[in-house]
C-alpha cells in the first residue's frame, strides 16, 4: 500500500511528545495523571511502530491519535481557563 502522505502516522506521536513536555513543564499534570497519559503514550508508541502483530499495530496509530486529541483539548482548556481566573483577579 502506497501512502499519499507518510508524515502522517508521525503528527500524532510527535503532537503527543510535544503536550507531554508542555504539560510537564508547565506542572499542568503531575503524579498520577501524568503516569497514565505517559503509560499511554509508550503504549501507543510501541503498538504504532514496534509491535509484530498487526491488530496491535493497527490499534497503535488510533491510540496515538486519541491520546494527541485528547492532551490538545485540555491544554487548550488549561489555558482558557487560566486566562478568565487571570482576568477576574485583575478587576
Amino acid at each position: 500500500m502506497i501512502q499519499v502522505f507518510p508524515f502522517v502516522a508521525w503528527l500524532a506521536p510527535l503532537i503527543s511528545a510535544a503536550l507531554l513536555i508542555v504539560s510537564w513543564a508547565d506542572e499542568e499534570s503531575r503524579g498520577f495523571r501524568l503516569t497514565i497519559v505517559s503509560a499511554l503514550f509508550a503504549i501507543a508508541v510501541y503498538g504504532q511502530f514496534f509491535a509484530d502483530s498487526d491488530r496491535v499495530h493497527k490499534a497503535g496509530l488510533p491510540l496515538q491519535t486519541i491520546l494527541a486529541i485528547y492532551l490538545l483539548v485540555r491544554w487548550r482548556l488549561d489555558r482558557t481557563l487560566a486566562r478568565r481566573v487571570s482576568r477576574r483577579g485583575a478587576r
